[in-house]
């Protein structure tokens, strides 16, 4: 009967159990999850179906009621929730985490503790930080440690959404053979004849003894090549705002782009390094407004995008994303124009402008650091064009490190009375319209990864590369730059662009040192005077790396200036021993 009392196997009563899936399901609208709730209910709700359900039936997370613990305050599935979207990297692998393909045997020597990963339906997962959050305790967790846990979960608990659980937490994919393996040395052994290695060769077989694989079999036998690996994803929000979070390769110096939102709700970021073109196209769960915050960390290659919610809430989710990648082509970059419009001008001296653009189409874009756009123009009807290197819009109000990217791309151009394409660009006023290409040069962050100390030989508006470095150098937190010179050329003080900019720069951080050296200095000048010679490098150096502990050979060293002023900085390093490997030459 309905109403009578259900009783279990012994005869004995059983208390009635309100499941959590039942008080947030679509199933009961009067007990539907307010729409504003903490920032964590709503992703809760997704997974309640599956985990409440196992510890209603039989009380146990688990499904084994021997194995159900008490968990300790701060280690609710609300809690873990939380943690994973705080920003904190569960995999401890950083911008790789995602794209690594796990043998069974490298999967096996992480079976620790303090060091436990797990593969579940091909897919590997760290699960270090989650053994407090388990609700069938450590020991049981463990059994899945350093294994193919897949039909010990399937027997346990197959329901429950690990994939939306340990979302944070993925290393990678399971595979059978090692992707860096030598697939020759695995199908051939190591003592195949030699006319095997290259595919070049014609094969010739020995008379009387044919190799047996013949070079249709040898392609057949050799593995697909691996896909790029394509950025990692995150994603954190707040009542107001969402973050968008992708993981390039450390110094990888992205060039970014994205578009202004399609019906307030679809993106399209585009990241671009290493030679390839990665597409993220974002279609949000709800409309989002335009412009959003970029801010790059260049060492470690986070790119973050956020985005102002247009009504105040949390989301179920970001919504839906789609990545693809192809090749970039360099030579098609040089090529393509982009329209931008002049929106703020400022005189840096008597002779040099900073001139801030913004693209015609609303896009937003950052130009990696140390490369150069090419400016179009149009005078008496011929196409006149030059390099430029962009340089930090905090220029215009205070020229501090800053990891946020301004609204549009920045140059300081030095007008020339005879010069026709810097007159044109000095000439531009407010919202008229210039052409540049996509970002070029040759500049490779990654040579300066594990450097300390630089210094900075510039000549004139050659110090505008030289800028957007010392941002970076500066703001490095991972390896610290210890020691940062500039030595300044120019040909007297009114010719010293941003000369107040850069002291200020001197006395806020004291690792940051200016020399400025004059060619046509007046009588009161208490500087350097001259050109650029060994002599006054070597003094320089000297002082730059004096009690410090660092010798000549730790230097790095970054030149630009006009063409003679490069071939003589190369020339007198190389008096100092300072050579190739330890020097960059900005040629735009």
């Amino acid at each position: 009967m309905s109403g009578s009392p259900k009783v279990d196997a012994k005869g004995e009563k059983v208390k009635p159990v309100m499941r959590l899936s039942a008080l947030v399901g679509p199933g009961n609208p009067k007990t539907q999850m307010p729409a504003l709730v903490p920032p964590v209910l709503r992703e809760v709700g997704k997974l309640a179906a599956g985990v409440a359900s196992v510890s209603t039936s039989s009380g146990s997370a688990t499904g084994n009621p021997r194995n159900k613990v008490a968990l300790q305050p701060g280690r609710s599935l609300i809690d873990w929730i939380r943690l994973g979207t705080s920003g904190k990297d569960l995999t401890g692998l950083g911008s790789i985490a995602g794209t690594l393909s796990i043998t069974k045997q490298e999967l096996a020597k992480h079976n620790q503790k303090n060091d436990a990963w797990t593969a579940i339906r091909g897919r590997v997962y760290n699960i270090t930080e989650y053994f407090s959050f388990h609700p069938g305790g450590e020991e049981e967790l463990m059994k899945g440690a350093g294994v193919d846990a897949t039909a010990l979960f399937d027997q346990i608990h197959p329901w429950v959404n690990y994939e939306q659980i340990l979302q944070k937490c993925l290393v990678g994919r399971l595979v059978a053979i090692n992707p860096n393996i030598d697939t020759e040395a695995l199908f051939f052994g190591e003592k195949r004849p030699s006319s095997l290695k290259s595919s070049n060769s014609s094969l010739e077989e020995p008379a009387g003894k044919p190799f047996g694989v013949s070079a249709e079999k040898q392609q057949l036998l050799k593995p697909p090549s691996m896909p790029t690996a394509l950025p990692r994803f995150d994603w954190i929000q707040k009542l107001d705002f969402i973050t968008i979070i992708f993981y390039t390769k450390a110094f990888s110096n992205p060039l970014v782009e994205i578009n202004p939102p399609f019906n307030d709700q679809t993106v399209l970021i585009c990241l671009i390094y290493d030679g390839i073109v990665f597409k993220n196209e974002l279609v949000f769960h709800e409309k989002i407004r335009w412009p959003c915050d970029v801010n790059v960390t260049i060492e470690t290659g986070k790119v973050e995008f956020v985005f102002k919610k247009t009504s105040s809430g949390i989301w179920e989710n970001y919504g839906v994303l789609t990545q693809r990648s192809k090749s970039a082509n360099a030579a098609l970059s040089a090529q393509v124009k982009t329209g931008y419009v002049l929106k703020r001008k400022m005189s840096v001296n008597h002779n040099t402008w900073l001139l801030q653009f913004e693209r015609q189409d609303r896009k937003k874009t950052l130009i990696p650091i140390g490369k150069h756009v090419r400016v179009f123009g149009t005078v008496n009807g011929e196409e006149i064009s030059r390099s430029y290197t962009p340089v930090p819009d905090n220029l215009l109000d205070k020229f501090v490190p800053s990891s946020t990217v301004g609204e549009g791309v920045c140059l300081m151009v030095k007008r020339y009375p005879e010069g026709r394409i810097s007159r044109f660009i000095t000439d531009q006023k407010s919202e008229d319209k210039v052409q540049f290409s996509k970002p070029l040069g040759a500049m490779d962050l990654k040579t300066i990864e594990r450097r300390e100390t630089f210094l900075l030989l510039a000549a004139g508006t050659g110090i505008t590369p030289m800028l957007g470095l010392i941002m970076f150098l500066l703001e490095r937190r991972i390896k610290k730059c210890q020691f940062l010179r500039l030595l300044f050329f120019n040909k007297t003080e009114a010719d010293i662009p941003l000369k107040r900019q850069l002291e200020e720069l001197e006395e806020l951080d004291k690792r940051f040192k200016m020399d400025n050296v004059l060619s046509q200095a007046a009588e009161s000048w208490r500087g350097h005077r001259g050109h650029i010679n060994a002599s006054l490098v070597q003094n320089s150096l000297q002082e730059h790396l004096k009690d410090t502990g660092y010798t000549i050979k730790d230097i790095f060293c970054f030149i630009c200036g006009p063409p003679v002023f490069n071939q003589l900085a190369v020339e007198e390093l190389d008096k100092l021993s300072i050579g190739e490997s330890q020097i960059f030459v900005f040629d735009g």
